[in-house]
């Protein structure tokens, strides 16, 4: 079976791949929307994105230590399907539906059962997405998604961002958040999350980080995750990415996400550095099973059902 699905209508195509179940490529008429990077290129991340830390958590009065899968941040990366070939459970010339299967392994002793569907339409790709727990036990739970967008130029510098959300998780050098810092306050909201001795630089930090209104990108380095997305009247957040060619890309995400995560490739080989940027879609914001607070936990026989999509206007 094809490694790739390529999905067609009209002059607007797709490219999955089964690998990750990944938007690879996304294109309207000439224009590239979504493009790979070599970097877990529109892949599926679950049963959670981003980090944990130290790759250690607990669940139900239970402890677990998943495997180290960032080695130089000491984190568990991005989940368990990334690198995994999905099969094909149905497909025509706009859609495709794939499917995989998550067994009980050192660290998640869960089984779920995902299914992804990419539709193209005449005004966006659409992608549906559904993790069915077919085990005995509640899991723990939380999808993300990692495409790249092209910003219209060779470069995301004079690309302009909207990132519609309330707050903004500052990091360790490790990239696991210490504290959700509202946008609007001066001050800092601990919350839930794991205390450490790093200490935010909160003058330089925090305006460089608000995108919630149009801003030229310029020569921010973004990494970084976003809490309470703004929303619009239909329920929905919408991300936008006006490029170069004053073309916009929109990222809209349903009420199931609670997080952003933007990256701008400063990270990536010289050839591809900053040539794209990753508007992530995240059911709950980094290191959120060890911190205990705001993933899913899907029940025996229960499901999690999210959509989202991405447009050029």
């Amino acid at each position: 079976m094809a490694a790739f699905i390529e999905l067609a209508l009209g002059e607007d195509s797709a490219v999955i791949s089964r690998t990750g179940a990944a938007l690879l490529e996304y294109t309207v008429g000439d224009r590239p929307v979504v493009l790979g990077m070599n970097a877990f290129d529109g892949a599926v991340l679950a049963p959670w994105p981003n980090r944990i830390a130290d790759g250690r958590y607990d669940f139900r009065g239970r402890s677990h230590q998943l495997p180290i899968t960032e080695p130089s941040r000491r984190t568990a990366l991005h989940g368990l399907v990334a690198n995994t070939v999905w099969d094909v459970a149905d497909r025509d010339e706009t859609s495709v539906a794939l499917r995989t299967t998550i067994e009980p392994s050192p660290g998640y002793p869960f089984e779920l059962t995902l299914t992804v569907t990419y539709t193209l339409r005449e005004d966006a790709v659409a992608i549906v997405a559904h993790a069915s727990n077919s085990g005995t036990q509640s899991a723990p739970f939380a999808f993300g998604f990692h495409p790249w967008i092209h910003p219209g130029a060779a470069t995301v510098d004079e690309a302009q961002l909207l990132t519609p959300a309330q707050t903004w998780f500052t990091v360790d050098d490790r990239l696991i958040p210490i504290e959700e810092r509202p946008f609007n306050s001066g001050t800092f909201n601990s919350g839930s999350f794991i205390p450490t001795d790093h200490e935010p630089d909160e003058a330089s930090c925090i305006v460089c980080k608000d995108f919630r209104a149009l801003r030229v990108i310029r020569d921010s380095v973004l990494d970084d995750a976003f809490g309470a997305p703004r929303r619009a009247a239909d329920g929905w957040s919408y991300a936008r990415l006006r490029g170069a060619d004053d073309r916009t890309v929109v990222v809209g995400m349903d009420e199931s996400f609670r997080a952003w995560q933007v990256c701008t490739g400063d990270e990536l080989d010289p050839v591809l550095r900053r040539s794209a940027i990753a508007i992530e879609p995240m059911t709950c914001p980094p290191n959120a099973f060890a911190a205990g607070v705001d993933h899913d936990v899907i029940e025996p026989q229960g499901e999690l059902r999210v959509e989202w999509n991405i447009s050029l206007r």
